[in-house]
């Protein structure tokens, strides 16, 4: 009560950043990914601040989505879908031990790893749901083909714990030189997606004879729903593609799929300064850049500290209306310069990030200007930055 009567009477404060997550974009991407294969369930992957879109933003979006599970990574961010929806959780990574007894278990599933967590989770001695997590080659995390049978007993001696669900995840779908090369070396007629599946059935069988029945089984990330048209696998976590990003390599023979994908963030900043330069002048740090011509040298409020990664200093573009505006200079803590005329105004609108393909200042460029991925673009974007749904 008081909270929203302060909320009501506070100013609202606008800032020079926003991130716009465009709620018809995510909706029309899951519509999408739901028709590649309408017969599973499909639950959105919400870790990492939703991929950078923000959790309680997305959390909203999906309100209306039916779902039987939004995943996230920790117990922060386990808090606030608790918070702010009513939609039952399945936490994907590790907490420690003495954490699993402060969550809600009634709207909380667990993907377990090792028999520590599954002993943890058991002790609380109340009904649990867990979704067992299977090595199947990544060889990271996750209960190895080995120690299998050794876990199963322990679960047996816990009544309380239900395998609701079976996982795993797939290394390296998205990569056909990759896997193309590993098939070679290795030999045999398979794929590495194909011994993936194999050994996920065989340990999945291995659990039914202890008489449990998961009712779901997942290994699908975002290019593997793309690929995997196994009636087996009925659930699958979508996360990149969600949000509107292709997870393949165009020479992929699935490539054209993702392309249907609709990208769904946008970041807007405002010019704050404006300066006249003159030929044999610099900009910014180091000077980078050097001037020849006369030049207007606008600059925003967004630097690798809301995150432009310093390596695309001078590669990458913004834009301003319809027309592009290139990056100019270093790119410093929170600022960067750009190339502006005398028809730009302190205040104007400047979009760092479009989710316009055709745009030059998509997520992908910047991610290609900084010698990474998209997903490591997406979770670094400032999460102090205010997030919007339009």
């Amino acid at each position: 009560m008081f909270a929203w009567i302060k909320k009501l009477f506070s100013p609202r404060l606008y800032p020079m950043n926003i991130v716009y997550v465009h709620r018809k974009n995510i909706l029309r991407n899951i519509q999408y990914l739901q028709s590649l294969q309408p017969n599973s369930n499909l639950f959105p992957v919400l870790k990492s601040n939703a991929y950078g879109h923000g959790i309680k933003q997305m959390i909203k979006i999906l309100s209306k989505v039916d779902v039987p599970y939004v995943v996230v990574d920790s117990y922060p961010e386990y808090q606030i879908v608790r918070k702010n929806s009513d939609k039952q959780i399945l936490i994907i990574w590790e907490t420690l031990p003495d954490n699993y007894k402060k969550f809600d278990l009634k709207r909380t599933a667990f993907a377990v790893y090792n028999v520590e967590a599954l002993e943890a989770l058991g002790s609380i001695g109340k009904n649990v749901r867990i979704h067992v997590f299977l090595n199947t080659g990544m060889n990271r995390e996750w209960v190895d083909p080995d120690k299998l049978a050794s876990f199963m007993e322990v679960c047996l001696k816990y009544k309380k714990i239900e395998i609701e669900w079976v996982m795993s995840h797939l290394y390296w779908a998205d990569d056909i030189e990759f896997i193309a090369d590993l098939d070679k070396e290795i030999g045999g007629e398979k794929t590495s997606i194909e011994k993936q599946i194999e050994l996920f059935k065989k340990m999945y069988y291995q659990i039914l004879e202890y008489g449990y029945s998961p009712l779901r089984r997942h290994i699908w990330n975002s290019a593997g729903i793309f690929k995997i048209k196994e009636d087996f696998f009925n659930a699958r976590r979508p996360g990149l593609a969600m949000y509107g990003y292709n997870p393949l390599v165009e020479d992929d023979p699935y490539f054209f799929l993702g392309k249907k994908l609709s990208p769904s963030l946008s970041i807007i900043s405002r010019v704050i300064s404006l300066h006249e330069v003159w030929p044999g002048e610099w900009i910014s740090y180091g000077h980078t850049h050097v001037v020849k011509d006369r030049e207007i040298i606008g600059t925003v409020p967004f630097g690798y500290a809301e995150w432009l990664s310093r390596l695309s200093s001078g590669k990458i573009y913004f834009g301003m209306g319809k027309k592009s505006v290139q990056q100019l200079g270093s790119i410093c803590m929170n600022l960067c310069s750009f190339l502006a005329d005398d028809s730009i105004e302190i205040g104007d609108e400047i979009e760092i990030i479009s989710c316009n393909q055709k745009d030059k200042n998509t997520l992908l460029t910047l991610a290609k200007a900084s010698e990474t991925i998209p997903y490591e673009c997406l979770i670094r974007f400032d999460r102090g930055m205010r997030r919007e749904i339009i």
